[in-house]
């Protein structure tokens, strides 16, 4: 089934549609005959990336194939185990990721099931399904839904869950396509209860509200959107905006730092990651990744932030003490629209829309692992916390796949 009507990031397209393009092709449109007209109309729905590579992004690693510095992620490797355990303060560690994992069931949930989240105690993910107009939670130990959470404001596209798991954060929008780009409608962002199921507030956001990411203690909400130039800071407590961060065009995604003060976020049609200080909602600087870059993941040690790059088809890897990209993993696949590491960070996962897999890659030494068909445009991929099982999300074909992540299986 083809949703893409329903939402270009479903299938997220490969185009390059920015507003300051639109002067341009309008003043074409007076000199040109209709029929050049008409062409170049075509042509702006479906450009193909300018070549943004940058001199670090060669393909080389710059920290000879170390996946985290020495000391403090080493001792962390060493206290996990094949089948899991408990560190000297009794906090679980998860079990080891394997480089093979196995692609267990295809489980039928919703209609067009687009991005995924699990609750930090596992035992509960959250599922975005903007065609069915709702948020599905679905039962982890069981491997099926349980319960369909209407959203009445729109076209559910991303989830956020806070820290505790008491709320879902909601990105909602509905998309179109014009001539001249996409347009975006019914733009909200929902708190939900997930205790109760139901919505504690709404409030109305820029065009195409995308992922968002929660401080440490939960109190501000940072909000990126695909058709705007800034992030938003929302109060968790009533939605109400707090300031406004300008950055390059189209913020996607935002992970944040263990210690919550620096802030790195993808701005798809710039080719750059922002990096924001969180104590005073100011930019720091931007580093330059691959072509098209769309989700970001921080490492569990908090060493690497790895960044997929949607166009370009590979990911880039920065170390978060200089903020300078060390790695580029080339040809992860087609379209790779999500990252998540593993959480023993061994490895990350990459959900490749465009030829419907998914790809392990060994965080240490940048090598593809596998490639495992998982559905029809996998589009997020999320694991537990003990790291035996991965979820991801087919958008075209209304499921979610299960994985089995550790090397016990």
């Amino acid at each position: 089934m083809d949703h893409s009507h329903a939402t270009p990031h479903g299938k997220h397209r490969r185009t390059r549609s920015r507003r300051r393009f639109l002067l341009p092709v309008l003043l074409l449109a007076v000199l040109v005959a209709s029929a050049a007209f008409a062409m170049v109309s075509r042509d702006a729905a479906d450009v193909t990336s300018p070549d943004a590579t940058s001199a670090e992004d060669t393909g080389s690693d710059a920290d000879s194939g170390s996946g985290s510095p020495a000391g403090a992620a080493g001792d962390r490797r060493k206290e996990t185990h094949e089948h899991g355990g408990t560190t000297e303060t009794g906090t679980p560690t998860p079990a080891a990721s394997g480089p093979q994992p196995t692609a267990g069931t295809a489980v039928a949930v919703g209609q067009a099931p687009h991005h995924v989240v699990i609750a930090p105690d596992g035992r509960y993910a959250y599922i975005a399904d903007p065609v069915a107009r709702a948020v599905i939670r679905f039962d982890t130990a069981a491997g099926k839904p349980t319960t369909t959470i209407p959203v009445p404001q729109g076209q559910p596209q991303m989830v956020t869950l806070a820290p505790d798991g008491s709320r879902v954060y909601v990105s909602v929008y509905t998309s179109g396509s014009t001539g001249y780009g996409t347009t975006f409608t019914e733009n909200h962002v929902v708190a939900l209860d997930t205790r109760t199921d139901s919505v504690l507030w709404a409030v109305p956001a820029g065009k195409g509200p995308y992922a968002a990411s929660t401080t440490v203690d939960g109190g501000l909400l940072y909000l990126p959107f695909y058709d705007e130039d800034h992030l938003d800071v929302l109060d968790t407590a009533t939605g109400q905006l707090v300031t406004r961060i300008t950055t390059a065009p189209s913020p996607h995604w935002i992970t944040m730092s263990r210690d919550g003060l620096v802030g790195y976020v993808t701005n798809h049609f710039s080719d750059v990651v922002t990096v924001i200080d969180l104590r005073s909602n100011s930019v720091r600087s931007t580093i330059r990744v691959g072509q098209g870059p769309h989700s970001v993941a921080l490492s569990p040690d908090g060493s690497r932030v790895a960044v997929v790059n949607y166009i370009s088809d590979d990911v880039s890897v920065i170390d978060t003490a200089t903020n300078q990209v060390v790695r580029t993993v080339p040809g992860v696949g087609a379209g790779p629209q999500d990252v998540t590491y593993a959480p023993d960070g061994r490895h990350f996962y990459t959900a490749n829309v465009e030829d419907g897999t998914v790809s392990v890659v060994d965080a240490a030494t940048g090598t593809v692992t596998a490639r495992i068909p998982t559905g029809v445009s996998p589009t997020s991929v999320a694991l537990l916390p003990d790291g035996r099982q991965a979820l991801v999300t087919n958008f075209d074909d209304g499921t979610v796949r299960l994985i089995d992540t550790s090397v016990a299986g």
